[in-house]
């Protein structure tokens, strides 16, 4: 009787910990947005700075910013850097990102490769203006769904509990 008891209780841990975890881990896809928006968003600020005064290449841009950055999403700006001049339907989004946001930093890439200095800066303002109103746009999904994805976990896991026991 104690025995089954006991079972119960570990199973029914077991069921809301584990549920709470999923939605968890929506909330954390959400930050893990935000993160790669603003990466971007310093990346090409960074990179705007370093084509109008040093006229580098965008290879050495990015191979100056992965030094002084230390973040784990830098593969991120390798990836989008290889795709640099394929066409917007060839390119995976593969980190699933938005893909309004995905359309601006690829055309951003693209833009940069192909174009004149005095061009680069009017095209690298414009885009990040667009990803400062992405990252405030999420930013607010975030904000406003980060808990209640984390509570709907919880909520589902002790409905399954109340209905097994």
């Amino acid at each position: 009787m104690i025995n089954k008891m006991i079972l119960k209780l570990i199973g029914s841990s077991l069921i809301i910990f584990s549920s709470l975890l999923i939605g968890y881990s929506k909330t954390l896809k959400l930050r893990e947005q935000l993160r790669i928006i603003n990466l971007f968003i310093n990346f090409f600020s960074f990179a705007r700075a370093d084509i109008l005064t040093t006229r580098l290449t965008l290879f050495e841009i990015l191979n100056r910013f992965k030094s002084k950055v230390f973040s784990a999403h830098t593969t991120i700006l390798e990836y989008y850097y290889k795709q640099n001049g394929k066409p917007l339907l060839d390119v995976k989004n593969v980190y699933q990102i938005d893909e309004n946001v995905h359309k601006v930093i690829l055309n951003l890439f693209n833009s940069i490769g192909y174009s004149s200095i005095s061009e680069i800066d009017r095209i690298i303002d414009e885009g990040v203006r667009e990803l400062r109103e992405y990252y405030e746009i999420h930013k607010e999904k975030y904000s406003k769904n980060s808990k209640m994805f984390t509570l709907l976990g919880l909520f589902c896991g002790v409905s399954i509990c109340i209905l097994l026991l």
